[in-house]
């Protein structure tokens, strides 16, 4: 099954929890771990990763905490999946062109590249600013503007 890891999940949590305080704060470790769902040691691994992506800035000492390197606008969700869990790849053949020697003529290696393409798109799209826009009008009360069609048939 194609599905995201569960670092990429909780990395979206915590980025989503620093944006909905962004520019007020930096985060305590043991506060972000309780609003996000997050272990203290999963958000420690996972907050490093980050920060060497430059997506947050860890502070030290009594009043340190965690916050956004960036504004939510210039972070996008493939920024957060790529810096915990390294590029997005469908298929190893997209990974070295040429060499599998099907590459020409397989349309599978075709329609995978195209997926690939449209996957990353999405994601480079969908901002964090977006999620935390969503999260504001869910909190709210208020339907978020985009439906949610995809529930899989499969597992109702």
């Amino acid at each position: 099954m194609l599905q995201i890891s569960r670092r990429v999940d909780y990395a979206v949590r915590i980025m989503l929890e620093l944006g909905l305080h962004d520019g007020e704060r930096a985060l305590p470790a043991a506060e972000l771990t309780e609003r996000a769902g997050v272990s203290k040691a999963f958000l420690h691994k996972i907050v490093a990763d980050l920060a060497k992506a430059g997506l947050v800035i860890t502070y030290k000492g009594p009043g340190g905490g965690i916050a956004l390197a960036q504004p939510p606008a210039a972070i996008n969700l493939l920024a957060i999946l790529e810096a915990v869990d390294g590029p997005l790849c469908l298929n190893a053949c997209l990974l070295r062109p040429n060499e599998c020697p099907r590459d020409g003529t397989c349309p599978a290696h075709l329609f995978w590249g195209r997926l690939q393409s449209m996957v990353m798109a999405e994601l480079k799209a969908a901002t964090l600013e977006g999620l935390v826009t969503e999260a504001r009008e869910l909190a709210a009360g208020r339907e978020p503007a985009v439906a949610i069609p995809y529930v899989l048939e499969r597992w109702r």
